[in-house]
This record gives C-alpha cells, sequence and structure tokens, in this order.
C-alpha cells in the first residue's frame, strides 16, 4: 500500500500526494529558497565592477546642497569652488566629485523635508553639500544615512547634552544654535571689546533680537549667555520678528526703549538680509549706538555703512584667504567672499577631508556610512584661516569661538579691522532666566 501525506498551507492543500512526490517538491522548494536567499544577498556592482553606493558609481561621487535661497544662494559657488580644485588637482586619485543643484527650502519644513527626499531617492545624492538650512529635515537624513556638511544653523548639527558620534550633520563651526545646551562659547568677546571701549562702559546694554520661530527663539536666548558671559547688560533677547513684515515700526519703538526707556548701547541682529531692512528704520528713528549684523559680505558694504559684522574666518591676508578667493575666481568669474560662498566652501572642504580619510582604505571604503563615521571624530580647519572644530564635542558647542570684528569703510569700498581675528576657548553655563 502506497503511504500517502497531506499537505498544508500551499496550492496543494487537502490533496493526497506520493510520499515521494511530496519529497521530490520539498527539495525543489529548498532550492528555490537557497536561490532567492542567495540572490538577496549579492552586493549589487557597477559596470566597473565595484560596489554600488547610493551616489558613487565608483568614479563620481554625486551631491547636492539644499539651502534657504532667498539668503545663501551663493553657497553653490563656494562648494563648487572647493569642488572644481579637488577635481583639478587629482586630489583623490580616480575620484571625481560632482556638485548637481542647490535645493531651496524656502524656510518651509515640509517643503525642506520634500526637497531632501527627491534628493536621495530621485537623484540618488551620496551626501547634502552644502547645507545652508535653518530647517534642515535631520531626522530624515540620519534615517537615510545622507552626510550633510555646511552652517550649523539649525539644532540637528546638535547632541546636548553629551558629545555624539551618530549624527549625520557637521557645520564648519559646530553646534551654534543648540535646543538646550548646558554651556555657550564666548562668541561676543570681541564685540564686547569694541562697544565697551567705545562707550566706555564696563557694562554696555545690548539688544538681541531673531526670527520668531523655535531655531530664532533658541538663538537668542542662548547667544544672551554668551553676551553676558563676555560683560554686556543684556536688556532684550527675543525671538520676536516674523520671517516675512513689511512694517518694523512696533519692534524699533520697543528696542529703543529696552534700557530702562532708553535706547540701548548695542543692538545685535541674529537674521540674515532682514539686518538691513530694519537698520533703515533704526536710523531715522534715532538709534545712535553700534548695530551689528552677520552680514560680511562685499556686496553688501555700501548696504552696511554704518554697522559692524563679525568675520567668522581671518579675513586679513594669509594664504588660506588667497586661495579661497582664487577658488571662487575660478569657479565664477566675479564671486567674492560672503557668507554664503563661505558655508559652501567650508561645508564643501569638511567633506573632502572626512572623504580623504575614507579613501585611504580604497574605493571599497567609499560610503555614506563610513564618511560620517570619519567626520563624528575629526578635527577640521583650514590653518591660518577657519577653525579648529573639534568632533565629537562639536555637536554640543563651538569648540571653540572664533571670529574677528569688521566695519565698512567711508566709502564702502573695503572691510576696515576693528578686532582682529582670534579664538577664544571661554565659554558660560546657559542663564536660565533667558526665555527667548
Amino acid at each position: 500500500m502506497t503511504a500517502v501525506v497531506v499537505v498544508r498551507n500551499s496550492r496543494l492543500r487537502g490533496e493526497r500526494v506520493s510520499r515521494s512526490r511530496f519529497r521530490r517538491i520539498s527539495r525543489l522548494g529548498a532550492v528555490l529558497v537557497a536561490a532567492v536567499l542567495a540572490v538577496a544577498t549579492i552586493t549589487p556592482v557597477t559596470a566597473s565592477g565595484a560596489p554600488s553606493v547610493r551616489g558613487f558609481d565608483g568614479k563620481t561621487i554625486t551631491t547636492a546642497g539644499l539651502a534657504v535661497a532667498a539668503n545663501f544662494a551663493d553657497a553653490a559657488i563656494g562648494t563648487q569652488a572647493r569642488f572644481k580644485r579637488f577635481n583639478d588637482n587629482n586630489e583623490i586619485k580616480g575620484i571625481k566629485l560632482k556638485f548637481t543643484e542647490l535645493a531651496d527650502d524656502q524656510q518651509d519644513p515640509a517643503r525642506a523635508t520634500s526637497e531632501a527626499r527627491r534628493l536621495v531617492t530621485q537623484l540618488q545624492v551620496f551626501a547634502i553639500v552644502p547645507s545652508v538650512s535653518a530647517v534642515t529635515p535631520g531626522p530624515y537624513l540620519n534615517q537615510q544615512h545622507v552626510p550633510y556638511f555646511g552652517w550649523g544653523i539649525d539644532n540637528t548639527y546638535c547632541s546636548t547634552p553629551k558629545p555624539s558620534t551618530k549624527l549625520y550633520g557637521f557645520g564648519y563651526n559646530g553646534c551654534i544654535v543648540p535646543a538646550d545646551p548646558p554651556y555657550m562659547p564666548d562668541s561676543f568677546v570681541n564685540e564686547y571689546k569694541y562697544v565697551s571701549q567705545k562707550t566706555g562702559k564696563k557694562h554696555p546694554s545690548i539688544v538681541l533680537f531673531s526670527n520668531d520661530n523655535q531655531s530664532g527663539k533658541n538663538s537668542s536666548r542662548l547667544q544672551a549667555t554668551s553676551a553676558q558671559g563676555a560683560g554686556f547688560k543684556v536688556v532684550y533677547a527675543k525671538g520676536a520678528v516674523p520671517i516675512s513684515v513689511s512694517d518694523y515700526t512696533p519692534y524699533v519703538q520697543e528696542w529703543l526703549g529696552a534700557d530702562g526707556g532708553k535706547q540701548p548701547d548695542d543692538i545685535h541682529c541674529l537674521l540674515a538680509l532682514q539686518c538691513i531692512d530694519i537698520f533703515k528704520q533704526l536710523k531715522p528713528a534715532g538709534f545712535t549706538g553700534t548695530y551689528w549684523t552677520p552680514l560680511y559680505a562685499d556686496q553688501l558694504l555700501k548696504a552696511l555703512g554704518g554697522t559692524i559684522v563679525s568675520g567668522f574666518y581671518n579675513t586679513e591676508p594669509n594664504p588660506a584667504f588667497t586661495q579661497f578667493k582664487d577658488d571662487l575666481e575660478a569657479a565664477k568669474s566675479g564671486s567674492k567672499p560672503t557668507l554664503g560662498t563661505a558655508a559652501g566652501y567650508f561645508g564643501a572642504d569638511m567633506f573632502i577631508t572626512a572623504l580623504k580619510k575614507v579613501a585611504k582604505k580604497g574605493k571599497s571604503n567609499i560610503t555614506p556610512e563610513n564618511v560620517q563615521k570619519a567626520a563624528s571624530t575629526m578635527k577640521w580647519q583650514i590653518k591660518g584661516f577657519v577653525g579648529p572644530t573639534i568632533y565629537p564635542d562639536a555637536t554640543v558647542i563651538s569648540t571653540k569661538s572664533c571670529s574677528s570684528l569688521l566695519e565698512p569703510n567711508a566709502d564702502g569700498t573695503a572691510w576696515n579691522t576693528l578686532q582682529p581675528f582670534s579664538c577664544s576657548p571661554k565659554k558660560f553655563k546657559v542663564d536660565s532666566k533667558f526665555k527667548g
């Protein structure tokens, strides 16, 4: 009598088949499963035989940028300038860098996420270079293992209260707008020296303001600690200004009476181009104190007459600064140093520094994950020009605060140095009285 079995959980369920036939089916199934598993575990390869990596075909690494174009469209030129020198000089033999575009996030978190997703899934970028966004979709980029390099103007570059090697975002001066850091760097030292000498006061008064979003509120709150630590009397520190506004009169009036009904000795604008429009309303309103902006850009010299700016890199004659200007000119004739071109250039140089470290072990070691790993513990600087920024400590706050203090000359054609470029290792415990 022939033995029979009942096969369950298959299209043969309920049918009677011979044991020998069942064994043949089982063996065939095992072979098919093994074949599927083998295919699934094979690493895709490029035509050159190198393992397939998102954004890297074995010869070319593809990147794109993400920024608020209204303020930092020229960041693309900075990145292209550094990439061009990398490619022209064959800094890594057999590897070229390709910059595709600078996506505009329009300072909208939803759009930033949508654009980042497009860059990753459609363009298949290896990394975001440069990143100059105040609404970087950090969680998405971390999840997708996409390193991003640029200027850390939002808190996705930060890991308070302890340093982290897990972040995928790297800013040329580290985490500068942390959500809740224990300490803040000595970033107001040069501004304080200048205003104190100008007024003859040991504790001159200062107003700080930024946009009325979370990043702006954090920035105002935390920068107030740095200003106070340097020696200022902070009389106002708020994220209060909308991103889009035509009349700043209510804000101007409040700031001009912030020091016990009197105007402050110093007003510190933590915005971008809005700083210029605000200054245009402050002057007719009778403001006679010092006005600081972050807008170091040759194109804005005339517009910034009567203000001061901080240079976050050394603008005094030095070989690296000359190289920066030469690289900009080579990338696009007439390009000048600005906040945007500098952020793009420095972000690109950071990326290249990490990439070179990874490439020492061969092309097969070049992956987004390995670049992130290398960047997470690197000390980055362009000697004599910018930095050092030391990771992972820089994920909490800038490891050193380095800057100069400048003003436009009388005819708006060049910068005068008020305080030379220097770095301070000091840090101050965050004062909880500042709410932002």
